[in-house]
């Protein structure tokens, strides 16, 4: 794949990280309403040395690869659009994945989901 310009690399770094930092936010909020904790270190470390380095590149990764491959005979909204919806169904499926731990008791978290997560939106 050939080298980007400028622009399209500010634009990977700004849509995928703050994807990835929301993605992490997300987790951490929901770790926090379920009583996680995981092996007995905390959250914290386990966010920063694994959470941060799955979701950037997960997010770097997939915005870039999306956005070029739309781009080609496409405008740049519309390879933008599709860039956007490729990497929220990659954060859904990401905090499905993580973000809903499966071995907090039913009490805390009815059905692994706490209870600020809206209904409309299957984990």
């Amino acid at each position: 794949m050939a080298k980007g310009s400028k622009f399209e690399s500010f634009l990977t770094l700004v849509v995928g990280g703050s994807a990835g930092f929301g993605l992490l936010v997300l987790t951490s909020r929901s770790w926090k309403a379920c009583g996680v904790h995981l092996n007995g270190v905390g959250n914290g470390p386990t966010l920063l040395f694994v959470g941060v380095p799955v979701a950037f590149v997960v997010n770097l990764v997939l915005f870039n690869f999306v956005y070029r491959f739309s781009r080609k005979g496409q405008g740049f909204f519309t390879a933008l659009l599709a860039a956007a919806v490729a990497i929220a169904i990659a954060d859904l499926a990401l905090y499905s994945w993580a973000g809903t731990p499966t071995f907090t008791p039913a009490p805390i978290c009815p059905g692994n989901v706490p209870s600020w997560w809206p209904k409309s939106i299957p984990t």
